[in-house]
């Protein structure tokens, strides 16, 4: 049983392919309001491989680069560089010269420890959160790592309270030097009591700790920054903000809303919007001055991936294996497309979109139109895909790097 399987038994949510399209116009079911043009701010864009250029994507083909012996639970990209975790491992990697370093993240002697949606770098430190594995014991707390990004050397370790009321990593993010870390239960909702807690990123000393008291009765769903704020983003009652230097709530966009797909959470900032799946559909939320905001609520079944946002599109798939490559800026349908099975996770480069079911089944679309251009089957096993530039990364035992070449 791998490790999407031990959590959907245990209570937290959790084919092949065809080539079905069809592209849409403006009558798409969204709606918006329109600002300028927001650029990118040093913010992860999702556009990765294969340098963004004009013209329309050809056909492609895979060739395996290089493997390792971890698998994929969850993967990240910053800066070039490729983050993943595994059963009891946290790793880095580059994408044309395989693994740079993988380390341990046993916690107290404990040895099953299952890799969560849960990571944070600054580029010189790197935070990962790990539930231990439910099957061998539902009670003790979810633990956070830190390594130094360049050695892999181990820092340090924080455990969230044991009794079954913070044993999953629900979050991470690292903001001027302070690594907040965020833990919840597979409880129901009235039961949670969610903790968010500050720590010295490089020394792993705790800061404060933000709990019931302040945060609602409710799931933590996401966890990210913008511009020097910690977003903790609530299964009710909005976002609440938070200040990184003392975990003093700041504000509460009460009408934002994200939901979490298998064990992900389906958000994602920007430059200056917050893009999220929740399960009437896919929003914008603005934050600064060029934000966006709009809403499409006419997508078949729930998200279950993404949204995956770069400078022009907002990519998202469901349950009922639709992908939607939205106009980032209007919400507007640009282009749709289904896979048999639901949709597990997605990446964008500068000419495809690349999309993964919860199987073995791995496809391209051209950006521009939806235009059907590579389907193969792959190891991805329910796993975490990336692409960086023209390599992709997949594997949920075992990882494996294809280089993409053009037909």
């Amino acid at each position: 049983m791998d490790r999407r399987q031990v959590l959907a038994t245990f209570g937290v949510g959790i084919g092949g392919l065809s080539g079905c399209l069809r592209l849409t116009g403006a009558d798409s079911g969204a709606t918006s309001t329109g600002e300028a043009d927001a650029s990118t701010d040093g913010q992860s864009t999702g556009t990765n491989d294969e340098r963004a250029g004009s013209g329309t994507a050809s056909a492609v083909t895979l060739a395996e680069n290089w493997t390792g012996d971890w698998g994929i639970d969850f993967v990240w990209t910053d800066a070039g560089d490729i983050y993943f975790n595994d059963y009891n491992a946290a790793i880095k990697a580059q994408h044309g010269g395989g693994i740079e370093w993988a380390n341990e993240a046993t916690y107290e002697g404990f040895e099953d420890n299952l890799g969560d949606d849960a990571f944070g770098t600054d580029g010189e430190y790197a935070t990962f959160g790990f539930t231990p594995d439910p099957e061998v014991n539902d009670t003790l707390g979810s633990h956070f790592h830190a390594y130094d990004v360049g050695s892999g050397e181990k820092l340090w370790a924080f455990g969230m309270p044991a009794g079954g009321k913070h044993n999953l990593a629900e979050g991470a993010t690292i903001v001027d030097g302070i690594a907040v870390v965020a833990a919840g239960s597979s409880g129901s909702e009235r039961e949670q009591e969610p903790l968010v807690v500050g720590l010295d990123a490089e020394s792993g000393d705790a800061l404060w700790q933000t709990d019931k008291s302040t945060l609602p009765t409710a799931s933590i769903n996401y966890v990210g920054n913008h511009d020097e704020s910690v977003y903790v983003g609530m299964s009710s009652d909005g976002f609440q903000v938070l200040d990184p230097e003392t975990g003093e709530l700041t504000e509460v966009h009460e009408s934002w809303s994200v939901t979490r797909g298998p064990e992900a959470a389906l958000g994602q900032f920007h430059s200056d919007t917050f893009f999220a799946a929740d399960w009437d559909g896919l929003r914008a939320y603005p934050v600064g001055d060029t934000g966006r905001e709009w809403a499409n609520t006419e997508l078949d079944g729930d998200p279950s991936a993404g949204p995956v946002v770069d400078n022009s599109l907002a990519v998202t798939g469901t349950d009922a294996g639709s992908v939607y490559a939205l106009d980032r800026s209007t919400g507007e349908v640009r282009w749709e497309a289904s896979i048999d099975g639901t949709v597990g996770s997605i990446a964008t480069s500068g000419l495809r979109v690349w999309v993964a079911d919860r199987a073995t089944g791995l496809t391209a679309y051209d950006r521009t139109d939806g235009t059907l251009l590579h389907r193969s089957t792959k190891p991805v096993n329910g796993a975490d895909i990336t692409v960086v530039d023209n390599v992709v990364l997949l594997g949920g035992d075992q990882v494996h790097a294809y280089t993409i070449r053009e037909e």
